[in-house]
C-alpha cells in the first residue's frame, strides 16, 4: 500500500464541498445526533422513572462500561479513520477503510469474548448481579461497536445524511424495545435485559450500515501487508489516544464508579437521574463530536496551521452562541425541571443543585472541543493524552474527598472543577502546538 502521507492532499475527481453542500452535512449531522441522543435520553428517562434507583443504579454502572470501551473503540479504530482517511484519494481511502474493518471486526471478537469469560468469572464467585450485567455488556458489544463503526465511517466523508437513516432504524428500534420492555414486561426489566435492547437495536443498524458502506471499503486484493501497514499507521495515531479516552472517561464517568463505590448502587441511581437532563445538550455536542473532527482535518491539509487557527476560532465562537441559551435555562430552572420530570421521586434543593452544577460541567466540556479538534487536526496526540492526566488526580484527591464528605453533592461539584481544569490546559496545549507547527512551516512557505 502506497504511504498515505504521500496521497493525502490531493482527492482526484472528488469535488469540494461548497458552502450550500456544508450548511446541508452540518444540517444533518444535527438531526442525526438529535435522533440518538434524543432517543438515548428518553431511554434512560424511561429506566429512571420505571426501575428502584438501585437497579437502575446498576444499569448506569453497566452502561458507562459501555461507553468506556466504546471509547477505546473510538481511539484505536473510528478516529484514526475520521483524521487519517478523511482527505485520501478514493482508493487509497477504500483500502484504508477496508483494512479497518478487519481491525474493527477482531475487536468486537475479543472484547465480547473478554466481557462473557468475565461473567462466568463473576457468577462462580457468587456475584449474580455483576455477572448478569457482564452477560449483557457481552451480548451489545458486538453490535454496538458495530453500528458505531458504521456511523464513524460514513462521517469520515461527510455522509451525515445516510449516518441519520441508520441512526433513526437504530435508535427508533431501541425506544421502542424499552417501550416494550417496560410496559409489556417489567417483571424482566433488569440491567441485562437493559443492554440486550442496545444490542438488539445495533444489530438492525449494522445489517443496513453493511449496505451504505458497499462503496466505502476494498476488502479483495489488500493482503495482510497492506492492512499491517494501516493498523500501524492507525496504532501509531491512536496510541495515546487510547490511553487519553480512557482518561477522558474517567473525568467524565468516574465520578459514577467513584459514587458507586463509596455509596453504593442505589445513589449511582438518583445521582445519574439527577444529571440526566444536563444531556439535553447532547444533541449539539454530539453532532459536534461526529461532523467536526475530519473537517478540521482537510482544514490543517488545506492550508496549514493559519487555517487551522481560524477554523478553530470561528468554530469556537459558534458553538459556544448555540450553547449558551440552552445551558444557562437549564441552570436557573434545574430545580423546575426535575419536578417536572420526576414529580417527588428526584425533586428538592439538592437534586436541583446537582443538575445545575453538572449543566455547567457539561458547558465547559463543550467549549473546549474545537481546541480538541485543533490537536488532532495537528496530530498532537501525546499531547492530548499528558492533557488527560489532569483529570485523574483531581478525581481521586478532590472528587473522593467532596463526595465523601458532601455525598452525591460532591460529584457534580468534582466534574465541574476538574472541566475547568482541562479547559485550561487544553487551550493552553492547542496553542503551543499550533505556534509549533506554524514555526516548521514558516521556511517552507519562505
Amino acid at each position: 500500500m502506497e504511504p498515505t502521507s504521500t496521497i493525502r492532499v490531493a482527492q482526484p475527481g472528488r469535488p469540494q464541498a461548497g458552502p450550500a453542500r456544508k450548511v446541508s452535512g452540518a444540517s444533518w449531522a444535527l438531526a442525526d445526533q438529535c435522533i440518538v441522543s434524543g432517543s438515548n435520553f428518553v431511554t434512560i428517562y424511561l429506566f429512571a422513572r420505571c426501575l428502584q434507583p438501585s437497579v437502575f443504579g446498576e444499569l448506569v454502572l453497566g452502561y458507562t462500561a459501555l461507553l468506556l470501551l466504546t471509547g477505546l473503540q473510538g481511539a484505536l479504530v473510528t478516529q484514526p479513520h475520521n483524521v487519517l482517511a478523511a482527505a485520501l484519494a478514493p482508493r487509497a481511502y477504500r483500502r484504508f477503510t477496508g483494512a479497518m474493518a478487519v481491525a474493527q471486526l477482531a475487536l468486537c471478537v475479543a472484547l465480547s469474548a473478554a466481557l462473557g469469560a468475565a461473567s462466568v468469572a463473576m457468577r462462580a464467585l457468587a456475584l449474580p448481579a455483576a455477572a448478569g450485567v457482564l452477560s449483557g455488556l457481552a451480548a451489545a458489544a458486538a453490535p454496538w461497536f458495530g453500528q458505531e463503526f458504521v456511523r464513524r465511517v460514513l462521517y469520515t466523508r461527510g455522509e451525515s445524511r445516510s449516518v441519520a437513516l441508520n441512526d433513526l432504524l437504530t435508535y427508533g428500534l431501541q425506544l421502542a424495545g424499552t417501550l416494550t420492555l417496560l410496559v409489556r414486561w417489567p417483571e424482566h426489566a433488569t440491567p441485562q435485559a437493559g443492554l440486550l435492547v442496545l444490542g438488539i437495536s445495533s444489530a438492525a443498524g449494522v445489517a443496513l450500515g453493511l449496505w451504505q458502506l458497499r462503496g466505502h471499503a476494498q476488502l479483495r486484493g489488500i493482503g495482510w501487508r497492506s492492512c499491517v501497514g494501516v493498523w500501524r499507521e492507525a496504532w501509531g495515531f491512536g496510541k495515546w489516544l487510547t490511553a487519553q479516552n480512557a482518561l477522558s472517561w474517567l473525568g467524565s464517568q468516574g465520578h459514577v464508579w467513584l459514587v458507586g463505590i463509596l455509596l453504593g448502587p442505589g445513589p449511582v441511581g438518583l445521582y445519574r437521574a439527577a444529571t440526566h437532563f444536563a444531556h439535553l445538550l447532547n444533541p449539539l455536542r454530539q453532532a459536534a463530536f461526529s461532523y467536526l473532527p475530519s473537517r478540521g482535518s482537510v482544514a490543517y491539509e488545506a492550508g496549514g496551521a493559519p487555517a487551522l487557527a481560524r477554523w478553530v476560532r470561528r468554530t469556537a465562537i459558534v458553538l459556544l452562541a448555540a450553547l449558551l441559551p440552552p445551558g444557562l435555562l437549564l441552570i436557573a430552572f434545574s430545580g423546575d425541571v426535575l419536578r417536572l420530570a420526576y414529580g417527588a421521586q428526584y425533586s428538592g434543593p439538592r437534586m436541583a443543585l446537582i443538575l445545575a452544577a453538572a449543566t455547567a460541567a457539561q458547558c465547559i466540556t463543550f467549549w473546549k472541543f474545537p481546541f480538541d479538534i485543533g490537536l488532532l487536526a495537528l496530530r498532537a496526540t501525546k499531547q492530548i493524552f499528558l492533557v488527560n492526566l489532569v483529570p485523574v488526580p483531581l478525581l481521586l484527591v478532590v472528587g473522593t474527598a467532596l463526595v465523601y464528605y458532601l455525598g452525591i453533592v460532591g460529584a457534580p461539584l468534582s466534574a465541574l472543577a476538574i472541566s475547568a481544569a482541562l479547559l485550561v490546559a487544553t487551550r493552553a496545549a492547542y496553542r503551543q502546538m499550533l505556534a509549533a507547527g506554524a514555526a516548521r512551516a514558516a521556511p517552507i512557505e519562505a
